[in-house]
């Protein structure tokens, strides 16, 4: 996972986040969405996070990177709200459908009619009709705070967070345009309008004020009444996003022959040039943005990772290396223990494995290990900052890493020979690491 120096931007972001720990903002768009699990120490973070970061610019809404603030960073991130040099447009405060006062106004998302209106049951927003590939735009100036398809029942989801009351959601796309940690402007392009996890192509937009969901209708632009045409929404200049500073980026990846590694395609994703630490400049041979898998090729080196032979267990020791943080937290690899947790990721999804094992900004792309140091997975993701933009809470120590299945298939359709054997001797944690470092690597990504 692509690393980055990052600092709070406020000093009071953590309290803030530890007053919210208790609000039930859950953001099912589907009764399929699981449940959040509750835990009395979780802090305020979010869905399932991406484990990437830039150094000199927080992925996540961050500024520069303080030695000083390491240790707090490794815990928990923050999203501040971008600076906008406009001034705020007045509102007029009134109340809404759902009782809430509108105190903030939004753009249209799509100029399409109002097909579906709220009702804040079953249908917790509104949805917009079109055809396949229309724009779909951002309703106000905001941060990405998720970008991905992670949620049964929303299909391509986007959501964006304007400022610590408001966030809105769109759902459906097509294609996705923006990545998470991203700034956007009111009127920028941030999807392709779709039919994912939906019966028929539409945008289904949501305003959540303080986590509760409410009536979008009072607070658009030119709002029209529900299920009858809107008009097209007149273009306003639309303010640029706000400038960044794209550096390099980083992650993990481990090498499954003399000359081939794996990583995670967000690893990769843009970049301009790849260089592996202790292998030199790499390419990329293949990648599957669907499963998050990228192959790399370098110049040969002994050290290569053996995958693992026989069925993997529910509660099965495990340990995961990688490069957390690069950096901040050291030069060398991290590595941490757990345990499998689950056999399938959320929504039962079985190309994923849950793992207790901690895992942070940088991890993302290095291998979880058996007790015999085998691949048994790719580290991908954890439950952070998305989840509570969603939910509220924090589960403890549920992440997630790319299944066995998956990555043995990625590799197979690329023709690639990988070794493989079955768990042997037991090893301990740290016997299990010094297996590891060998085909263990830094990849680092220039913008």
């Amino acid at each position: 996972m692509p690393h980055r120096r990052v600092k709070a931007r406020r000093l009071g972001c953590h309290s803030t986040l530890v007053r919210r720990r208790r609000q039930a903002v859950a953001l099912p768009l589907s009764n399929k969405v699981p449940k959040a699990v509750r835990s009395p120490d979780s802090l305020h973070q979010g869905h399932v996070m991406s484990q990437h970061q830039t150094p000199g610019r927080g992925r996540f809404g961050a500024g520069p990177a303080s030695l000083a603030l390491a240790s707090a960073l490794a815990l928990t991130a923050c999203v501040a709200p971008p600076r906008v040099s406009e001034a705020p447009r007045p509102v007029q405060p009134q109340p809404s459908a759902a009782g809430a006062p509108v105190d903030r106004a939004f753009g249209l998302p799509s100029t399409g009619p109002i097909i579906a209106g709220f009702d804040g049951q079953r249908n917790k927003g509104v949805d917009f009709a079109g055809k396949r590939g229309d724009p779909v735009v951002a309703a106000g100036d905001g941060r990405v705070v998720y970008a991905g398809a992670g949620l049964r029942g929303y299909g391509n989801l986007v959501i964006v967070k304007h400022d610590d009351v408001y966030l809105t959601a769109y759902a459906h796309n097509d294609a996705l345009l923006v990545r998470e940690g991203e700034a956007v402007a009111q009127g920028q392009t941030i999807g392709r309008m779709g039919s994912t996890d939906a019966d028929r192509v539409k945008l289904h937009f949501e305003v959540r004020r303080k986590g509760v969901s409410v009536d979008p209708n009072p607070y658009l632009y030119q709002a029209p009444t529900a299920f009858q045409p809107a008009a097209p929404a007149a273009k306003a200049p639309a303010a640029k996003p706000p400038a960044t500073s794209e550096g390099p980026t980083t992650g993990s990846g481990f090498a499954v022959t003399d000359k081939y590694l794996v990583t995670n395609a967000h690893v990769v994703n843009g970049c301009k040039s790849i260089n592996v630490d202790d292998r030199g400049v790499a390419k990329v041979r293949a990648i599957d943005k669907t499963n998050d898998l990228a192959l790399l090729e370098t110049v040969s080196q002994p050290g290569v990772a053996r995958l693992r032979d026989g069925r993997l267990r529910q509660g099965e020791p495990v340990t995961v290396l990688g490069f957390p943080f690069a950096g901040i937290l050291g030069d060398g690899p991290q590595v941490t223990a757990g345990n499998v947790t689950a056999l399938s990721g959320m929504g039962s999804d079985t190309r994923f494995i849950q793992i207790s094992a901690a895992v942070q900004p940088g991890n993302s792309g290095g291998p979880v290990l058996d007790q015999s140091g085998n691949v048994i997975g790719v580290v991908v993701s954890k439950l952070g900052l998305k989840f509570a933009a969603v939910t509220g809470d924090l589960p403890q120590n549920l992440n997630f890493a790319i299944s066995l299945d998956a990555l043995r298939g990625f590799l197979n359709a690329n023709g690639v020979k990988y070794g493989s054997a079955p768990m042997g001797r037991a090893l301990s944690t740290a016997d299990v690491a010094d297996v590891a470092k060998p085909f263990t690597n830094l990849v680092r990504c220039s913008n």
